[in-house]
């Protein structure tokens, strides 16, 4: 850990560039959270916190360029993962019909898929290696964006995601 920036319920984690860190960080994310009292590994809002963060880092590593920082804090029930990488650019958006599975039926438009970096408009795209990691952060997160820097050399991913957070020293 960095330091506390924000309180006893920040983190902050500079990221080597080596994809094999990743585990590591996850690693990480699931005490923190265990040790903030957020849930235990494994539930629901664990799990899905670190495969957001982990997907995010992810499009730091493959397109944007170091230093690259997870800073997680959680104020007023309210759990925020930002993921800041000095790589210009910003996400892509793509839309293309999704198939949509259980009690929703049919084939319907989920809204805009969102990439990172230059991609092209290819045809198999449910074949592609990346290009989902966006989609999934939206899904698991209560709310998402990006914050490009003012000057343009860098830019944060966030997401945010509400959990039964209470401060005791708030009390």
């Amino acid at each position: 850990m960095i330091g506390t920036p924000d309180g006893p319920h920040t983190v902050c984690w500079d990221i080597s560039m080596d994809p094999a860190m990743l585990a590591d960080v996850r690693g990480r994310l699931r005490r923190t959270l265990t040790d903030w009292d957020l849930g235990d590994p494994g539930d629901e809002l664990t799990d899905d916190v670190v495969l957001a963060a982990s997907e995010v880092l992810s499009n730091a590593l493959l397109y944007g360029l170091p230093p690259i920082r997870l800073t997680v804090r959680v104020a007023d029930d309210t759990l925020c993962a930002e993921v800041t990488d000095h790589g210009g650019g910003g996400p892509q958006p793509r839309r293309r019909p999704i198939e949509r599975t259980g009690d929703t039926g049919g084939t319907g438009d989920l809204g805009t898929i969102l990439y990172l970096g230059d991609h092209e408009d290819t045809d198999d795209a449910d074949d592609a290696e990346h290009g989902r990691g966006l989609t999934i952060v939206e899904a698991l997160s209560d709310e998402w964006g990006v914050l490009p820097a003012s000057d343009g050399t860098a830019k944060t991913v966030w997401f945010r995601k509400k959990c039964a957070f209470h401060d005791d020293h708030d009390r």
